[in-house]
């Protein structure tokens, strides 16, 4: 069976049970796959790109895979953080570790496609912030230059969150009071990772962006 490989940050993450109910849109994502295929959700929470290739992250990834498979690539929000192990810039180390992965896929005859990063839920006065700069930017470029198919989840993600507003958009998010999930008794205010419905809803907008491409691996409707 061919298998479909997620690469990425805490957003698209399996997570252990003493995180739950944090659920990363990865662990949503095998419903919409064609039953002749396999999902292998190799994201990892904190990975940037630099430290998936430090690491063995992306090379365990790529040992496995086979002719025939595909891969989703979603970096960025790990990308600005100031620790050496794992800050990029944008247009030079960023953009030259994506390109190596894509490349190095594609090699083996693997399908890439590449993923901007979905939104953080931060509003300033009613308005959501664009927290990513210039990363999501430099994805859509090496989508441009390599020819590889694009799903902008940071465009999407946004104008969802627009839609939703303040209050209800925490619902897809880790922000949340007290005395609801038994691994938070205190609540929390956590506006970057996922709740179910917020997974949920991301891997259904991913696989509806994807149909535009026919990719083998999706499910018939």
């Amino acid at each position: 069976m061919n298998r479909v490989f997620i690469l990425g940050d805490s957003t698209a993450a399996p997570k252990e049970e003493a995180a739950r109910p944090e659920t990363g849109w990865g662990e949503c994502f095998s419903p919409f796959l064609d039953s002749s295929w396999v999902l292998e959700n190799r994201a990892v929470n904190g990975r940037s790109t630099k430290l998936a290739l430090s690491n063995g992250d992306f090379f365990n990834a790529l040992a496995s895979c086979c002719e025939g498979d595909a891969a989703l690539i979603q970096y960025g929000h790990n990308e600005s953080k100031p620790d050496e192990e794992r800050h990029t810039e944008p247009w030079t180390s960023f953009k030259d570790n994506l390109t190596y992965m894509a490349n190095a896929f594609r090699k083996k005859g693997v399908d890439v496609y590449l993923l901007t990063p979905i939104a953080r839920r931060r509003f300033v006065d009613g308005e959501l912030l664009d927290t990513h700069g210039d990363y999501p930017k430099a994805v859509r470029e090496v989508a441009s230059e390599l020819g590889l198919p694009l799903v902008d989840m940071t465009q999407d993600t946004m104008e969802l969150l627009r839609r939703e507003g303040v209050e209800k958009s925490k619902e897809y998010f880790m922000n949340f009071s007290g005395g609801i999930y038994p691994n938070y008794p205190d609540g929390d205010e956590d506006n970057t990772h996922l709740r179910p419905l917020g997974a949920e809803t991301i891997a259904t907008m991913i696989y509806n962006s994807l149909k535009e491409y026919s990719p083998s691996f999706l499910r018939k409707e």
